[in-house]
Order: structure tokens, then C-alpha cells, then sequence
């Protein structure tokens, strides 16, 4: 499938990248040029199209995007849209990006020159469909140089015995490997040619972009290099355990939509055994973390939302558990469905 020409803001047209970064940007002034003064050096610049994704900011987002925009027209690109979620903007930067390869870089996150320029010299040599590098975690510890700030790896690599620069057929590692959206940078064709569409208007969907494309992925590469930066700690982050209570419908929603996915796997979608249990294992870690939402809430939080129906319960087993704060779940669960089978 060829790549279609992108006119953004300033109208003009970007062929021959190696590479489409997509910003997904909504009120992301503070940030916002700590992610793109990470790519303004000249052996990169060539290389890459960066398309900020403006998700309807009502701050000076828009400002600095263009400021980039204006010094390096030939890299930079803006698409001002209605806000509709950070699956909206990744979906935009999809139906827009010109590079053979397309990664997501939130716009409170960044990457590490070095290490993209390695990753950048591993995209011209490989053609594997999806390329791995790393991430490191990055401790917001408010103003200040984010250099300074504390990093940590949640792995330091993808697998015991990865063979780096190797094209691997996917299906041969899928068993030792779990990607996470800051590790992948993936062929846009697949993306594009397959219609992969996230859930927009909605939190959490990062899990989504990482598992629909994965029917189609024969290829997958591995550079030894920590390239993306994410920032964790901030104020008001999505995955912060307030917010996720606050957004609970946003969650439910994307486990509801991995599942119907899930349920095409080998009928709509052709998909191999492999890739297959390789999806069953993102979707497990959804699951748990679904649960781990409902367990930071109070036993009593039914009780404070709606008091009268919380009292008019008359199963005995349910009253059971409420006044052992739930620590009895297991074995009445346990005879719970021994009565039962």
C-alpha cells in the first residue's frame, strides 16, 4: 500500500521519511518542548516527520507546536482537531503519517537523542514489521531538569537471550516477550492497510494500539537501546490509582473492546496459535488491572453511592462478606460454587 501525502496546517507535503512520530497533544504546554527539542539536531531532523496531533488544547499548545513547525517546516507537522482523547489523536496521526515506520511519543514524555538516532540507523538497515527498544522510567519530581530526574527500567531487556538486530518471525518469541506502546515502532502500512482504529474519547486505550495490529505482524526486530522516555509521577496522570477510580468507565470500556477483539481472533481475523495466546496475556494484564481498581476502592463503596439498595441485600453470603471486610472471599467462593456445580 503506498503512503498517501499529508498536507497539515502549513500546507505542505512530507515524502521520503524513515519515520513518523505522532504527538498526541492536548494542554501539554509545560511539557511540550522537552518532547520536541528532542529531535531539532540536524543527523536526525532529515529522518523524521514529527506530527503533533493538537486534541483541541485551550492552551499555548497550539504556539509552541507552531514555533517547530515554522523553524523546521520540512520535519515538523501540526493537525489541529476537536478534542476527542488520546486514542483520537493516535488515530489521526495514522490516517496522516508519511514515514515507512510510525511510533506514538506522548507529549509530557520524550526520547533520548542517542538512542533514536540508534534506532533511527536500525530502521533504515531492518525491515521487520514491528522494531523493540526500550523505555525507562522517568520520576517527575516537579521543576526543574528532567536529566536530573531519577530513571528506572522496568526491564532491562526484552527477553533472556535476545539476539539484538536479528529479524525474529514473531510467532517464534511470542511466548517471552510483552510490549508495552513505548517499546514499539511499527510498519504504518500495517496500520493502515488492516484499518486499525482505537477507542477515542477515552483513557487507557494504549493497550488497544498495541494489540490490534498483532494478527498481522510477521517480523519483529530488537534495538538495545532505551529510547523513550516516560515521565510517571505527574499530577492528574491517568495511571495514578485516583484517576483510575475516576475513570473506571473509561477502563471498562477498553476491556469490553479487547474482548470483542479477541472473540474475531480466528474468524473475522485470521490469527496464528502464537500471536493468539500472546494476546490472551496483554488481556489478562487488563483484566488484573481491573481488578486491582475495584479492590483500592472501600468494601463500603456501594454502601456511600446507593445507601438503600446497599441494605436491602438479603443474600446471606454477600452480608458475609461485607462484615469480614471481604477477607472470607475465597471460601465462599469456594462454596459458593459447590453448591452450584
Amino acid at each position: 500500500m503506498g503512503r498517501p501525502s499529508t498536507e497539515g496546517i502549513n500546507g505542505k507535503i512530507m515524502n521520503d521519511k524513515i519515520l513518523t512520530v505522532v504527538v498526541p497533544t492536548y494542554n501539554a504546554e509545560n511539557y511540550l518542548r522537552d518532547n520536541l527539542n528532542a529531535f531539532i539536531y540536524e543527523d536526525i531532523l532529515p529522518d523524521v516527520e514529527i506530527l503533533i496531533i493538537n486534541d483541541g488544547s485551550k492552551d499555548k499548545s497550539l504556539d509552541i507546536a507552531m514555533e517547530y513547525v515554522q523553524r523546521y517546516p520540512d520535519s515538523f507537522n501540526v493537525i489541529t482537531k476537536e478534542n476527542g482523547g488520546h486514542g483520537s489523536g493516535i488515530n489521526c496521526g495514522i490516517q496522516n503519517a508519511t514515514g515507512k515506520y510510525f511510533k506514538v511519543v506522548d507529549a509530557d514524555d520524550w526520547i533520548e537523542a542517542d538512542a533514536f538516532r540508534k534506532l533511527l540507523q536500525s530502521l533504515k538497515r531492518m525491515d521487520a514489521d514491528v522494531i523493540y527498544s526500550g523505555f525507562l522510567w522517568v520520576f517527575n519530581q516537579g521543576q526543574g531538569d528532567k536529566n536530573l530526574f531519577r530513571k528506572r527500567a522496568e526491564i532491562s531487556q526484552p527477553f533472556i537471550g535476545v539476539h539484538y538486530e536479528h529479524n525474529y518471525d514473531f510467532d517464534e518469541i511470542a511466548d517471552k516477550l510483552y510490549m508495552k506502546m513505548h517499546n514499539m515502532t511499527i510498519k504504518t502500512d500495517i496500520l493502515r492497510k488492516h484499518h486499525i482504529l482505537i477507542d477515542e474519547n477515552c483513557y487507557y486505550v494504549d493497550t488497544e494500539y498495541i494489540t490490534y495490529p498483532i494478527p498481522y505482524v510477521k517480523t519483529i526486530s530488537f534495538v538495545n537501546e532505551f529510547v523513550y522516555m516516560y515521565r510517571i509521577g505527574r499530577q492528574g496522570q491517568s495511571v495514578g490509582i485516583e484517576k483510575m477510580q475516576q475513570n473506571e468507565t473509561n477502563y471498562d470500556k477498553v476491556l469490553r473492546s479487547l474482548f470483542d477483539f479477541y472473540l474475531q481472533l480466528g474468524r473475522e481475523i485470521p490469527c496464528s496459535y502464537e500471536k493468539k495466546r500472546y494476546i490472551e496475556r496483554i488481556i489478562a494484564r487488563v483484566v488484573a488491572g481491573k481488578i486491582k481498581i475495584m479492590l483500592s476502592f472501600p468494601a463500603t463503596r456501594g454502601k456511600k453511592k446507593y445507601p438503600n439498595i446497599y441494605d436491602e441485600n438479603i443474600n446471606k453470603a454477600i452480608a458475609i462478606l461485607r462484615k469480614s471486610r471481604y477477607f472470607l472471599y475465597y471460601p465462599i467462593s469456594f462454596a459458593v460454587r459447590r453448591k452450584f456445580s
